[in-house]
């Protein structure tokens, strides 16, 4: 019996890893899919992505001083790329998703991604990796005949502070549509 439940065990952690494997497979490559849109209540900046954690620190300053409350991932939104502008003159934003009725006050927005087709990859990793993973996106982008429509946007699935750096879940998501 003890032989019996070793070899069921053993069969089960085999299956897991298995599994595990290829659920990471499939997170590392990029699809094309209609996503979900959503609210989020955003500030814009601009300036390099360098700047990004202070200004971070300054969304949520505000973000939690007018006692709005998150209802889902965070989000960097992107007008702009870095392959085409100057690192002083990129355009982002930073926001959380919210209900559609927050009750924003300056300088927070309130904005809604509607649904559309986008290519969506998820990077699992550190947020330095973010740019190979950016770059791995618009590449799938660009072989499959399809052009960006600004602005793209980060979810970030989990929490810093609470993960490993190669823990973090990141879900670029890139607008798109056909040439």
């Amino acid at each position: 019996m003890k032989k019996i439940i070793l070899a069921f065990f053993i069969l089960v952690v085999f299956c897991g890893f298995s599994l595990i494997a290829e659920e990471q497979k499939k997170e590392e490559v990029p699809v094309a899919k209609e996503v979900t849109g959503f609210w989020y209540a955003y500030m814009d900046f601009t300036g390099p992505y360098s700047n990004m954690e202070k200004e971070i620190n300054t969304f949520m300053g505000e973000f939690f001083k007018q006692g709005l409350i998150v209802a889902g991932p965070a989000v960097s939104v992107y007008y702009n790329s870095p392959h085409e502008v100057k690192p002083e003159e990129l355009k982002w934003a930073f926001g959380f998703t919210v209900t559609k009725d927050a009750a924003v006050k300056d300088p927070i927005k309130l904005a809604e991604f509607k649904k559309k087709e986008a290519v969506v990859y998820l990077h699992i990793g550190p947020y330095e990796d973010l740019p190979k993973a950016a770059a791995k996106a618009v590449k799938f982008v660009e072989t499959n005949g399809y052009e960006i429509v600004w602005p793209t946007y980060d979810r970030y699935l989990n929490n810093p502070q609470q993960v490993k750096p190669e823990g973090l879940k990141t879900e670029l998501v890139v607008p798109i549509k056909k040439k």
